[in-house]
């Protein structure tokens, strides 16, 4: 966040220093927190809807600036750009909106009401833009679906590659169960573990070839099915990858939901998507402790380990950089393209993150490139997008890595398992797992 984020979000919000907050709440100073880059930006677009509805355009313009300085390439900040733009009627401020959009690789289709004011302005250059909108969403790549697994109701989430056996092993949120896919039988997944091994809702998972553990990341969301009267809980878990004996749970006080992680040379680092928390694990016989804890973290979901650090995904605010060594993190500066709405991420050999985005449309799976430093992005590729697979009420989620190939969960049927437990009128699918090659 530069100075002009602060210097404007104090002066428009009132936000202020957490001295001035504790004056005006009568709060003990100790008590108040301090803002943070989401709650800041939360306040820009509370305060600019304000002013929108009030008429007064500027003010809500000035406001959601400040907001895209905190979070770049945001697509709902450049959508309430284009929105304030159609209002005050400013066609510039409309096309640059839409042309930061173009930039940020997304796509989006601008109400009537903007695109009768953006035709007037300049037909020639609306026409461009949307085009360009419209590649953005083109499809991109190959991948061969390996596998369909017909539990349409076990909400699959995450994946794993055994490559010493090339067995698949997937998680079930719904059915609270982890998945054997033998390569002789991919269509018929077989239970490897399930609640009676203490699993709640399984997510990530992580195929440990130096220990032979199988590693799971389990815990509570709406659509847990609890027993009357279980208690909620996350943990991770270590099974023996052979015959699926439970070796070790791992807790800590104070996690919400261990979300995805990452295991390496039998280390584990875990992110914690219902608390601003990373935890590591240094060896089996060891202990949960927390390596970072940071109170900019909003949603933590998909975790690597690239060039001497950790890498982790934030839905809301791109992707995180942890000292492995204090704990310390930093965002990492994005080039053009959006890192908003990533869910999976994963390194390659050579220091690559293989991310899927399914927080922004489009859905896609990308390669992003470090420069040396490993804070700044130098170049993102897209690698997949708009896959066969990848269709209807459906988004892809994580991704594992193993021999130059990539293996995804593309079409997890989130949206069609409403929090409320409802069941919606569209079927749920089979899910598919699809293969990339990467070399």
């Amino acid at each position: 966040m530069t100075f002009k984020a602060i210097a404007l979000a104090t002066i428009l919000t009132g936000l202020g220093t957490t001295s001035a907050l504790a004056q005006e709440s009568g709060i003990p100073e100790a008590e108040v927190e301090a803002p943070t880059p989401q709650s800041i930006a939360l306040e820009l677009f509370a305060e600019a809807g304000s002013s929108l509805r009030a008429g007064d355009t500027e003010t809500a313009r000035r406001l959601m600036m400040a907001a895209l300085d905190i979070k770049p390439a945001h697509p709902a900040v450049l959508r309430a750009l284009v929105t304030i733009a159609t209002r005050a009627e400013r066609p510039d401020d409309g096309f640059a909106a839409l042309d930061s959009m173009v930039e940020a690789g997304l796509t989006f289709a601008p109400a009537d009401a903007t695109l009768i004011l953006l035709e007037a302005a300049d037909a020639d250059r609306l026409a461009g833009i949307r085009a360009a909108l419209a590649a953005n969403g083109e499809p991109v790549g190959e991948g061969e679906v390996i596998a369909r697994i017909n539990r349409p109701d076990a909400l699959i989430e995450g994946v794993a590659m055994d490559i010493e056996t090339d067995r698949i092993f997937v998680s079930s949120v719904a059915d609270r169960e982890i998945l054997l896919l033998e390569p002789f039988a991919r269509d018929e997944p077989i239970v490897f573990a399930d609640r009676e091994d203490g699993l709640w809702s399984v997510f990530g998972l992580v195929v440990d070839d130096r220990t032979r553990m199988l590693w799971a990341a389990s815990g509570t969301v709406p659509q847990t099915p609890l027993a009357d009267g279980e208690a909620e809980g996350t943990a991770l878990f270590a099974f023996d990858l052979i015959t699926g004996d439970l070796y070790r749970r791992y807790a800590i006080d104070g996690a919400v939901q261990m979300a995805d992680f990452v295991v390496r040379d039998g280390s584990a680092y875990i992110s914690d998507s219902g608390a601003p928390r990373v935890y590591r694990l240094d060896n089996v016989s060891g202990e949960l402790e927390v390596l970072a804890e940071d109170p900019r973290f909003v949603s933590l979901q998909g975790v690597a380990l690239a060039r001497g650090a950790l890498y982790v995904a934030d839905y809301s605010m791109g992707i995180w950089r942890v000292d492995l060594t204090d704990g310390s993190a930093g965002l990492v500066r994005a080039s053009e393209t959006s890192l908003i709405g990533i869910d999976g991420l994963r390194q390659t050999r050579d220091g690559r993150l293989i991310a899927v985005r399914n927080g922004a449309e489009p859905y896609q799976v990308m390669a992003i490139d470090l420069d040396p430093t490993g804070r700044d992005v130098a170049n993102v590729d897209v690698l997949l997008r708009g896959h066969a697979s990848m269709a209807g009420n459906t988004e892809p989620t994580l991704v594992d890595l193993a021999d130059g190939r990539a293996w995804l969960v593309s079409n997890a049927a989130w949206p069609l398992f409403p929090a409320d437990g409802s069941v919606p009128d569209d079927a749920r699918p089979a899910t598919a797992i699809v293969e990339l090659d990467l070399r």
